[in-house]
C-alpha cells in the first residue's frame, strides 16, 4: 500500500515540489523492498504451516477494510481540488497536470482520486497475494 500512495504523491508533487518528488522516489524503492521481504516471509510461513492459510486470508480481508477506510477518511478531509489546482498554478506547475495511472489527478474530485488509488493498490495487492499462494478476500467497502 505504502509505495502506491507514495507514487501518487510523487505524481502530485512532480511539478509543484520536485525535490520532495525526488525524495519520494527513494522512499518508493525502499517500500518495494519491504513488500518483497513480506512476500518472502508470508510465503515461507504458508509453506511451513499451510493450515494457517484461512487465518491469513481472514486477516487480509480485515486489514483491507481498514486500508480502504483510511483512504476514504483521507480523501474526505483533503483540500478541495480547486485548492490543489491553485497551488499548482502558484508554484509554476500545472502545465501538464499531475498524471498518474492514466488520469490527471489535478482535474479529479477527491472521491475519484480515492477510487483510482484504491483500485491501483488492490490490483497490486492481488498480484502479490497470488505470488505467495493466497486468494484475495474482498472486504466490505467502507
Amino acid at each position: 500500500m505504502a509505495f502506491t500512495v507514495f507514487e501518487m504523491m510523487r505524481a502530485m508533487n512532480a511539478d509543484v515540489n520536485p525535490k520532495f518528488a525526488h525524495t519520494l522516489t527513494g522512499t518508493i524503492a525502499d517500500e518495494r523492498r519491504h513488500v518483497g521481504f513480506g512476500e518472502n516471509r508470508i510465503g515461507a510461513l504458508l509453506r511451513a504451516e499451510p493450515e494457517r492459510k484461512p487465518d491469513i486470508e481472514r486477516m487480509q480481508r480485515e486489514m483491507s477494510y481498514y486500508m480502504l477506510a483510511t483512504f476514504a477518511d483521507a480523501f474526505r478531509n483533503n483540500p478541495a481540488p480547486d485548492e490543489f489546482r491553485r497551488l499548482e498554478r502558484e508554484r509554476g506547475g500545472g502545465a501538464h497536470g499531475a498524471h498518474w495511472q492514466g488520469v490527471d489527478l489535478s482535474e479529479m474530485e477527491p472521491e475519484a482520486m480515492e477510487q483510482v488509488l484504491a483500485d491501483t493498490v488492490l490490483k497490486e495487492f492481488k498480484v502479490r497475494l497470488g505470488r505467495v499462494g493466497l486468494d484475495y478476500q474482498t472486504p466490505v467497502r467502507p
